[in-house]
């Protein structure tokens, strides 16, 4: 795939979290992984919630700063199970989601996330492409929504294969810019200086500076 394409098809990328993450990301202009912050946070007993599904969101605290980390609850063991490739386990996958930071490329993907937290009122942050893979050459991009694990019917009632192929850098993703579902980043994605945020896909977008 043509990286200037695809900033040309796609000048803004999308990310939703909590209101209670909104100030730490702006003092520290950074997203990070759920790994990261697991690993910050330096609690004993989350050791493990990398390779385990949250069924809730989990709270933890990172440095005297409490951070909120969002349930995975669209995804099935059962059914992601059945659809991995490389010879990997359930919890192997479940790793590999939790050390990307997430973002949609598209209005349309960005709705149907924050449809399912609507409720919650969640932050959405707007990027400038361009500005984002300039400060983060590690991008990497999926064709799927990675986290839902849909049952599809031109696949024998199985859902999309996922595994070490799952997020693939601009040379490696032959599809188009169309296919691009998620725009992922592995433990962190720096962010600019200026940027804008809102609470709903439709706007209004207040300037960050």
């Amino acid at each position: 795939m043509n990286i200037e394409k695809f900033i040309l098809e796609r000048p803004f990328i999308y990310h939703l979290t909590s209101q209670d993450n909104f100030d730490n990301i702006i003092k520290h202009r950074s997203l990070l992984s759920a790994n990261e912050l697991i690993s910050l946070s330096g609690i004993e007993k989350y050791k493990n919630v990398s390779r385990e599904k949250r069924m809730d969101h989990l709270q933890l605290e990172v440095n005297g700063v409490k951070v909120m980390l969002r349930d995975q609850r669209p995804i099935s063991p059962l059914a992601l199970s059945k659809c991995l490739t490389d010879g990997w386990s359930v919890g192997d996958f479940l790793f590999h989601l939790n050390d990307r930071v997430f973002m949609w490329p598209t209005i349309e993907r960005l709705w149907r996330h924050f449809n399912r937290y609507e409720n919650e009122k969640p932050i959405i942050f707007r990027f400038e492409t361009k500005e984002i893979f300039a400060l983060n050459p590690h991008v990497k991009f999926c064709r799927l929504n990675s986290g839902a694990t849909r049952a599809n019917s031109y696949l024998g009632g199985k859902a999309p294969s996922r595994g070490s192929q799952t997020f693939l850098n601009a040379a490696d993703f032959l599809l188009s810019v169309r296919d691009v579902a998620e725009v992922t980043f592995e433990k962190y994605c720096i962010l600019p200086t200026e940027f804008s945020y809102s609470y709903n896909p439709a706007g209004p977008f207040k300037k960050i500076v």
